[in-house]
């Protein structure tokens, strides 16, 4: 990882999309990320993705863990949004 990405810079969100105009309809920030627990839920490649830096998409099966994580149950709507788990810059 460069030393421009400073970790203290970064935050984990799920950004919602509108699927029609895949404009950002909304960022929510997961304040108590779990590396661990993400990275087994989302299948993410330890090898290539350690820190899990990349955009993996969200699916109907994550919806429960995600509820977890956030502490909130969203109204996901998989016809007209995607959904990601993505690393940010503040």
């Amino acid at each position: 990882m460069s030393d421009h990405l400073s970790h203290d810079k970064l935050f984990r969100a799920l950004t919602i999309i509108d699927g029609g105009t895949e404009e950002v309809v909304d960022i929510l920030e997961l304040e108590n990320f779990d590396l661990q627990a993400f990275a087994h839920q989302f299948d993410v490649p330890v090898e290539s993705d350690p820190l899990m830096l990349d955009r993996y998409a969200v699916g109907p099966d994550d919806v429960q863990f995600l509820s977890k994580a956030l502490g909130i149950d969203l109204p996901y709507d998989f016809s007209r949004f995607a959904y990601f788990i993505e690393a940010l810059k503040r």
